[in-house]
């Protein structure tokens, strides 16, 4: 499977995180409290101490550098996960890249920059639901990633059909989390975003068990 798109491209994101961290270290008093988290309504609601907020997040993109490095080496239907490489690769890409855009905002934060937190993420949230639309129907059955359920697992043709449609609302979701936040504001926007992810998220269920049913090869050996 070839990951070094992944590797190289996560590889500089990390080391531009770690980079940052470093640059903000010296700025930054040992026993500043800083806002680490922030709430729907854009307020920050959980602080830390400056090594939390500089090493956490270039530590947890690591993490899941490392991990998903690790996951195709262990997958039952290896064969499968290795032809859904590009779907793989784009994903772990986005979320690295969600991670240093957030830790960029952290950072910016904790040397005493003012950023509005919720109407900085919307977009970037958004732009990730439409990456992970598109390529969600490049993926084949795993047991790693996509809309695992008992039906897509067991028929390759629910597994194809749900991801299809899936895929289709994941970008209408990222394009309505856009356009709310374009033409409402970002308090809008993520009840928009979180409605359109839920509806999806029953939607693929539902969606997998009705094309199990309907799969012609289920069918005929019933």
């Amino acid at each position: 499977m070839n990951l070094r798109p992944m590797l190289v491209t996560n590889g500089m994101l990390i080391a531009a995180m770690a980079g940052i961290s470093a640059w903000a270290w010296t700025r930054i008093p040992d026993a500043a409290r800083l806002p680490l988290h922030w709430g729907l309504d854009g307020a920050p609601d959980r602080y830390g101490s400056k090594v939390e907020a500089l090493i956490a997040m270039p530590a947890v993109a690591a993490l899941i550098t490392a991990l998903l490095l690790v996951l195709p080496r262990i997958d039952p239907r290896r064969a499968n996960i290795e032809a859904s490489a590009k779907f793989w690769n784009a994903i772990a890409i986005g979320v690295v890249a969600l991670l240093a855009y957030i830790h960029a905002l952290l950072v910016a934060t904790a040397v005493g920059m003012h950023i509005d937190m919720l109407n900085a993420m919307i977009p970037a949230m958004s732009v990730l639901f439409i990456l992970i639309g598109n390529y969600l129907s490049k993926t084949r059955s795993n047991w790693f990633a996509g809309v695992r359920t008992p039906w897509t697992l067991s028929s390759d043709y629910s597994w194809e059909k749900t991801h299809r449609w899936s895929g289709r609302l994941f970008v209408l979701s990222g394009l309505a989390g856009l356009a709310a936040w374009f033409l409402a504001g970002p308090e809008t926007a993520i009840v928009v975003i979180l409605a359109a992810l839920l509806a999806t998220t029953v939607a693929a269920v539902v969606l997998s068990y009705v094309f199990w049913r309907n799969d012609p090869d289920r069918i005929a050996d019933a």
